[in-house]
């Protein structure tokens, strides 16, 4: 496609938005807390009681970083970095204990296969309040897992949700022991041939279970059983569909009023804000082609002075050059309305 025809076609795209979407009245101020340099991937976050961010890579390495989202000029800490090829999913099950997955793959002509026991969960436990020394351990190999992507944890926090992108399941696992106890299929889960990865992120609120599909373009939920994490006899629904031009929903975050959602659109390069009970959807920050927000792969809410503050990481173009450019990955923090919390 020549340029002209491409610059038409974002256009057109941009136009439809406008025309089937309301853009939020004015856009959420962006801030730029770091950026990467160029070809790196910065694939998820969590925010520690103390207000400061774990922040995951994978690309160029399988890295978990510390940053004070605050100081003057964040330098971010490097706490581990994995024998494997990504790390995916994170998610915060009692005050500064977290857990994360590990995966390890093959790529050929950018198709992603599973190796066998290549899944890992791994615990990062801060001990003292405040440490910036974690204790990180292996916890289990995870067989029946074949690509983790999104994780997230019951309200007790005994069992983790892990989104298994590559198999189209949704696995429910013990966690102090990685067993994995249950597993959850739905064809709202599914990848398809055009796109091999399908259930994405994963977010629980009370009884339901809130995902993304980045296949289907698709944000859903299901429900399930708030303490054991299991769904009985339920079917999953959709909430919203990505709105163009997009390669698929990546992760999300919920507001802390727990109606709303704050969506990465990676092909969009904004954010999209979804009204959980009506699906109502805006796109609140960033726009198309731009490197404000170069293409959004998580987000999650801020604590204690940042409760209102949604940071968000990104791929900075890596997979999809944003007008041809590639920027870094980047973590970024959005000013959200107290009304739209």
């Amino acid at each position: 496609m020549s340029s002209t025809s491409s610059r038409f076609l974002n256009l057109f795209l941009f136009a439809f938005v406008l025309f089937h979407v309301r853009l939020s009245s004015a856009l959420y101020p962006v801030q730029q807390i770091y950026q990467w340099p160029n070809n790196t991937v910065a694939q998820n976050l969590a925010v520690r009681p103390d207000g400061s961010i774990l922040t995951t890579l994978v690309v160029p390495k399988p890295e978990i970083y510390l940053i004070q989202p605050n100081a003057q000029k964040p330098n971010p800490q490097l706490l581990y970095r994995f024998n494997a090829s990504a790390v995916t999913g994170i998610t915060e099950t009692s005050p500064d204990v977290f857990y994360v997955t590990v995966a390890t793959v093959t790529s050929t002509n950018n198709i992603y296969r599973p190796v066998a026991n290549g899944s890992q969960l791994w615990r990062v436990a801060f001990g003292r309040r405040n440490s910036n020394k974690p204790q990180i351990k292996k916890i289990a190999t995870l067989p029946e897992v074949r690509i983790p992507n999104g994780l997230t944890s019951t309200a007790a926090g005994n069992r983790l949700i892990s989104a298994d992108t590559n198999a189209g399941l949704v696995y429910t696992i013990e966690a102090a022991t990685g067993a994995v106890v249950a597993a959850l299929s739905d064809p709202l889960f599914v990848p398809n041939q055009r796109v091999p990865f399908g259930v994405n992120g994963v977010r629980v609120s009370g009884s339901t279970l809130y995902f993304t599909n980045g296949a289907q373009n698709v944000f859903g939920k299901i429900a399930i059983d708030p303490v054991t994490g299991i769904a009985q006899n339920a079917t999953a629904s959709v909430v919203s569909r990505a709105l163009p031009p997009s390669r698929g929903y990546d992760d999300f975050a919920l507001s802390p009023s727990g109606d709303a959602a704050f969506v990465a659109n990676p092909g969009g390069d904004f954010i999209e804000r979804v009204v959980l009970k009506t699906g109502k959807q805006e796109i609140v920050a960033g726009q198309i082609n731009s490197t404000e927000i170069a293409q959004p792969t998580s987000a999650a809410f801020g604590r204690r002075g940042n409760k209102t503050v949604l940071f968000v990481t990104t791929e900075g173009g890596f997979s999809q050059p944003v007008n041809g450019k590639i920027v870094g990955g980047q973590l970024l923090a959005i000013q959200v309305p107290k009304s739209a919390l």
